[in-house]
């Protein structure tokens, strides 16, 4: 399709997205889910005292996740308005202080950062979604700000999974823009603008995808899991398990299990991956 990566155009969006940012992981029970395994992550691999680059930060929540673990953390987005949300978040969490630094700052140029200069590297949601196929440059930029043996967190948006979780929507597309466009998505990953939610070209990956890119680089492969799995089209069971606290700590536990699974792995909204700096 020929599509590309445009930064000002992601910037001015995001700008004007505001905090939808920060809601969203609040707004369905699989975006709950979400939240949830992306944040057990950052507490498997970062510890008190790490120093962190978060890339695509957006409004903040996980920076506040972040500080919360003790983190060193600077923070960084293409998008000015959402930082400003990110300092307006972490500071109503009393957890400004774990922020070393707030950059304007391009995944695909993060040469203000030496390197090996962080002992970890987060990277979730969509920058290298959206970087289209500037995917391995980004990658490249990630491990070399990182120290060898440091982890990078980074997640991507989910090709399979996303149609599994709006095939409603892709079916009101086929309507709209005929059967040969949702083909050229479904072989190709990439996602112009009239199919995007958010007015970009967005790439979304499967996991033989972004495994072969992981394989390319200078890094070994530690976790990969969906984001979310088993709520996915289960709205109605997840809200009657949220009004018990109990069972919904049961269900998330059981989603964190299952979306690690190889058969589940291209079954979320996104794709997580944990690996190693060499």
């Amino acid at each position: 399709m020929g599509l590309s990566y445009d930064r000002a155009l992601v910037a001015t969006l995001y700008d004007e997205y505001g905090d939808q940012e920060w809601e969203r992981h609040e707004t369905t029970p699989f975006g709950r889910v979400s939240f949830h395994i992306h944040r057990y992550y950052l507490t498997e691999f970062i510890h008190d005292g790490d120093r962190v680059l978060e890339v695509g930060a957006g409004a903040g929540r996980f920076t506040v996740e972040l500080a919360k673990l003790g983190a060193r953390i600077v923070t960084t987005d293409i998008s000015p308005g959402q930082l400003e949300l990110n300092a307006a978040h972490v500071a109503d969490a009393g957890l400004d202080s774990y922020v070393e630094a707030r950059d304007l700052a391009d995944i695909l140029d993060l040469r203000s950062y030496s390197d090996d200069s962080f002992n970890a590297v987060v990277c979730y949601g969509g920058p290298l979604s959206y970087v289209m196929e500037g995917a391995g440059t980004a990658l490249d930029e990630l491990l070399r700000v990182t120290k060898p043996g440091g982890y990078v967190l980074l997640s991507v948006m989910s090709l399979h999974g996303s149609l599994h979780a709006f095939l409603g929507a892709a079916a009101a597309e086929i309507e709209e823009y005929g059967i040969g466009e949702m083909q050229a998505i479904l072989e190709t990953g990439d996602l112009p603008t009239n199919h995007s939610s958010m007015g970009m070209p967005v790439h979304l990956f499967s996991w033989a995808e972004l495994r072969a890119l992981l394989a390319r680089h200078a890094c070994d492969l530690i976790v990969a899991s969906a984001s979310n799995f088993l709520s996915i089209g289960n709205d109605e069971v997840c809200e009657r398990w949220l009004n018990d606290p109990a069972m919904w700590a049961r269900f998330l536990g059981w989603e964190v299990d299952r979306c690690a699974q190889p058969g589940a792995i291209d079954g979320g909204t996104h794709i997580v991956a944990v690996v190693r700096a060499r």
